[in-house]
């Protein structure tokens, strides 16, 4: 990758991080401890300044509840009702954001079960 594509990329993958974060209520000191990094660390990832290695980007993956390809690329609108269910767990608690996760994949196993429409 080109250093100019490289460092854009750092860029907008900081600038998604600083928003999940935000999103989620975290301080940059309690993301930190949870990644087991530095605070100084995760604000220059947050500003673009440095990229992180494969193991952070996937722990940020299991912090936030997203796909690496949401981190890296950011959620590419697909149906508004997509965008919405979206936008309510985000704002969710990280418990009640799990509860609300896993009645929503029991529902669409369900769904699925009945077959398709008439």
């Amino acid at each position: 990758m080109a250093d100019e594509a490289k460092k854009k990329l750092c860029i907008e993958v900081g600038q998604r991080i600083w928003q999940y974060r935000k999103d989620a209520g975290m301080t940059k000191e309690a993301l930190a401890e949870r990644m087991d990094i530095t605070s100084q660390y995760l604000n220059d990832i947050e500003q673009g300044k440095k990229c992180m290695s494969m193991a952070y980007f996937v722990r940020l993956g299991q912090i936030f509840h997203i796909s690496l390809d949401t981190l890296a690329w950011g959620v590419q609108p697909e149906d508004p009702a997509v965008d919405q269910m979206v936008r309510r767990l985000r704002e969710m608690s990280p418990v009640d954001r799990d509860l609300a996760v896993h009645m929503i994949l029991s529902a669409a196993k369900a769904v699925e079960a009945m077959g398709p429409e008439p």
